[in-house]
């Protein structure tokens, strides 16, 4: 009786662990990077650009201009990319890239610095970052996330 229990527990046990998948950071890393090259190199999608002042934080001063681009399918919908560049003391460029309306990859670029990178596994989860710092994190979901909400209020 004492063999039959432990061979059923043992056979729980290792039913319940058994393989599980999940994906390695670096393969979430080489997957995102290749559709990314394939949303830059898609001449099917529609690009809508829209330029501006940024002024400071009560609105009153000009600090500097911003051009902002959306890429999209234009039946469907569906954002791939954002790219935002802000002009002012320095110029900050900043690309998030969408799958299935889900953040993916964010890379942010200031003259002088390294790349600022975030790879994500849909908006929450950040799968890898390089360069970054958890506030630069936090900013930078923050402005994904309200990007991409203006840009489907828009549509």
């Amino acid at each position: 009786m004492r063999k039959i229990i432990a061979t059923l527990v043992l056979t729980l046990i290792l039913f319940s662990c058994g393989t599980k998948n999940v994906k390695s950071n670096d393969t979430v890393i080489n997957t995102t990077e290749t559709y990314v090259s394939k949303i830059d190199t898609n001449k099917n999608l529609k690009e809508e650009t829209t330029e501006g002042a940024l002024t400071d934080e009560n609105g009153f001063e000009d600090i500097g201009t911003f051009k902002y681009s959306v890429l999209f399918d234009k039946d469907s919908k569906e954002l791939f990319r954002i790219k935002n560049i802000e002009i002012s003391k320095v110029t900050i460029t900043e690309h998030y890239y969408f799958r299935n309306h889900n953040l993916v990859y964010i890379v942010s670029s200031t003259p002088n610095q390294n790349d600022k990178k975030i790879y994500t596994n849909g908006d929450k989860k950040v799968v890898s970052s390089i360069n970054v710092s958890d506030e630069d994190v936090k900013l930078l979901l923050q402005k994904a996330k309200r990007f991409k909400n203006s840009f489907y209020r828009q549509e």
